[in-house]
């Protein structure tokens, strides 16, 4: 087939696409996936009976916050890894900016608690099992959202994956928040930025294949 005829043939029905046709996809696969992260927090650990008690308080607001603003910003650079040539460098600086401020905000309350303390806010009561628990309540959504991902038009394959992953991982980790019982800091700034990590590199080793064209 002939260059002009095989244009021709691709061009015959293409209609416009909507400009919010990709947040709208993404949208949809962030829902999915935090329904599916939920309906395995719940079968697997059940719901906290003193939730009332526990929104009362603003540290449970605070964890909250770390994985919604990196949701927020995971959004924009998935966007743009899901297009070819989309600019993604400050989309990966905002990206990290909400890690970057735990860390820092664990560090100083680190620095001004008494060595004796300090390894205790570190690794709490759960610090065996938190990474994992939010890597497993991330699957749900590494899975919608590697497959949403492959409906748009990737070129940056592992750096899609690694975007893809990482929304994941802050999916996880906002559904697993309403359960966890930590409330240091410091705790936050090892094990839940040690799991978006592992999720972040789940995604950038799956992808290449996955997403391949």
């Amino acid at each position: 087939m002939k260059t002009q005829d095989l244009v021709a043939l691709l061009a015959r029905n293409a209609q416009p696409i909507a400009r919010d046709a990709i947040p709208r996809l993404l949208a949809r696969a962030l829902l999915l996936g935090l329904t599916g992260n939920t309906i395995l927090l719940v079968a697997l650990y059940g719901v906290r009976s003193d939730m009332p008690e526990l929104i009362l308080t603003t540290l449970f607001w605070a964890r909250l916050a770390f994985p919604l603003a990196i949701i927020a910003t995971a959004l924009a650079l998935a966007e743009r890894l899901g297009r070819p040539g989309a600019p993604i460098r400050l989309a990966w600086f905002a990206v990290v900016l909400p890690m970057v401020a735990v860390l820092l905000a664990a560090g100083g309350i680190l620095v001004a608690t008494p060595p004796g303390y300090r390894l205790q806010l570190m690794l709490g009561t759960t610090w065996r099992t938190t990474t994992a628990d939010v890597v497993l309540l991330s699957l749900p959504s590494l899975a919608v959202m590697l497959f949403t991902m492959k409906k748009l038009v990737p070129t940056r394959l592992a750096l899609a994956g690694a975007g893809a992953g990482l929304l994941a991982g802050a999916q996880g980790l906002l559904v697993y928040s309403l359960y966890c019982s930590e409330m240091a800091v410091p705790f936050w700034g090892i094990w839940f930025v040690l799991a978006l990590a592992i999720t972040t590199g789940m995604g950038a080793t799956v992808a290449p294949r996955y997403l391949r064209w």
